[in-house]
């Protein structure tokens, strides 16, 4: 029964999964009934632990329907990658404006100007076509990845 999920569509449009604890001596079946609200049930199945996503990077954007396993949502995906973007901007926006701050004590209009550049990639980022443009989940992570480096980088 361990090799065995649940699957079904939630309420607020995630994928859930239901894993039997070890001990379950009941039905996959009567685990179902049990445990999946009555209106999501047009979408729940019962599948095998190896047909639901591994990587959970993107778990917010899992999907399922019935006669499937979980998928991820690529659009949804595109919304959590801008997400984790904007979380390693915070920390670098604070370090920038610092930096920005001591090159004014300094009146070094050089540096000013270069620590401008940097907020302002840093800001775009949210908008650079590795995420927007990405045309598989794949492809959306890597670029998303390559995004926050560049950020950290700066």
């Amino acid at each position: 029964m361990t090799n065995k999920r649940i699957v079904y569509q939630g309420d607020e449009g995630i994928a859930r999964i239901v894993v039997p604890a070890p001990d379950y001596s009941g039905t996959m079946e009567d685990l179902l009934i049990k445990v999946v609200p009555e209106n999501c049930r047009d979408s729940a199945d019962i599948v095998e632990d190896d047909a639901v996503e591994s990587d959970r990077t993107f778990r917010n954007a899992w999907v399922t329907s019935k006669g499937k396993s979980t998928e991820v949502d690529l659009d949804k995906a595109k919304v959590i990658a801008i997400e984790k973007v904007r979380e390693v901007r915070v920390p670098k926006f604070a370090e920038l404006d610092v930096a920005y701050q001591r090159a004014v004590e300094e009146d070094d209009s050089d540096k000013q100007a270069a620590v401008v550049v940097k907020k302002q990639t840093a800001r775009d980022a949210t908008e650079d076509s590795q995420i927007s443009g990405a045309d598989s989940v794949a492809n959306l992570k890597t670029g998303m990845e390559a995004v926050i480096t560049e950020v950290n980088d700066l």
